[in-house]
């Protein structure tokens, strides 16, 4: 008692769950008219979901790609070993070319769901092995009459790396992030065998001052043996691929990309909005080949010079960049999400 008031006690008793969150999630690719996708969704956490540690999470995300897809992480006994059973259904939009032309819109659809166990050092790494089985289907949306349809089911075992030593999720300045993926497709539409794939992918950042950072990412994927299958062929075309082609634009059992550049603080926007915008400028480089079984075929590199400005938002980071090829072809990208 102070003063003649009673004193006023305070119990904190610890909860057994943590409380959800909602994060909004926007996505945007756009490379002028001829390729937009805009979708926007939300993300549900809930912590501590049916015993300490566990995370269940939700991902809904409507309009040109359109996702349903929930996860529940769960460590066991307080170890850094982990479970993840987890379930997807989803449907995006692809390009298909003749040549440079682009003939044919379709739509990928996927619906399954798999089984993770893992291994969690800390924050920056994460090693994860399981199993995925989805049934799957592409189908023309844009497109001549009579455009084939792809169907069937897909079984894959699959190892994946993460290190990401990166000190922003949006626009680093310093450090690395690599990501692995080893792959067994059991069986899969358009497969004769099964095939294993491997693909690794990475972007560092070197600062050059308390502004500027110099950027250089890097990734690439090979099928072992045998010819990859509709949904596991490699991709190379569309914002930070080849910005100055379209998604999709090039395809191949194998594929090598790297870019080179800088990006250099321009302005601070309010705290309310967003944190700063950088100006940057980029060179990139890569090719998509292999259309058969151990024929590589012809290996055409090709690159694009990216000037453009990003900007750290309340909704992610947004870039907007003209693409222009040394052979003439060119375009607007226009960006919203992770972008390394």
């Amino acid at each position: 008692m102070q003063n003649g008031v009673p004193a006023l006690r305070v119990t904190a008793h610890e909860k057994s769950y943590g409380p959800p969150f909602v994060d909004l999630a926007v996505n945007l690719d756009s490379s002028g008219v001829a390729a937009f996708d805009f979708s926007a969704g939300t993300r549900v956490t809930f912590m501590d979901f049916a015993d300490r540690g566990g995370e269940w999470r939700t991902d809904l995300l409507f309009g040109s790609s359109n996702l349903a897809a929930t996860e529940f992480y769960q460590p066991l006994a307080a170890s850094p070993f982990f479970v993840a059973p987890y379930a997807f259904a989803s449907k995006v939009a692809r390009n298909s070319f003749s040549g440079l032309t682009r003939v044919a819109v379709f739509g990928d659809e996927r619906a399954g769901g798999g089984f993770d166990l893992g291994y969690n050092s800390g924050r920056r790494s994460e090693f994860r092995f399981g199993y995925e089985i989805f049934a799957g289907k592409l189908s023309p949306l844009i497109g001549s009459a009579g455009l084939p349809i792809t169907r069937g089911s897909t079984g894959e075992f699959r190892a994946r790396y993460v290190w990401d030593g990166q000190d922003s999720p949006s626009v680093p300045s310093t450090g690395t992030r690599v990501v692995a993926t080893l792959s067994r497709v059991l069986q899969s539409p358009g497969l004769a065998h099964p095939i294993g794939q491997l693909e690794v992918q990475s972007s560092s950042f070197a600062p050059l001052g308390a502004k500027t950072s110099l950027f250089f990412a890097a990734s690439g994927g090979t099928t072992f043996r045998g010819s990859a299958g509709p949904f596991q062929v490699f991709a190379l075309g569309g914002p930070f691929r080849l910005g100055a082609y379209l998604p999709q634009e090039f395809l191949g059992n194998h594929y090598a990309y790297s870019a080179l550049g800088f990006r250099r603080e321009l302005y601070r926007l309010p705290q309310l909005v967003g944190g700063k915008i950088y100006w940057a400028g980029w060179y990139e480089a890569g090719a998509a080949f292999g259309s058969a079984a151990g024929d590589p075929g012809p290996v055409v590199v090709r690159g694009t010079f990216n000037l453009g400005v990003i900007a750290e938002t309340f909704v992610g980071p947004i870039a907007v960049a003209g693409s222009v090829s040394p052979t003439g072809q060119s375009r607007m990208n226009l960006s919203l999400g992770r972008l390394f």
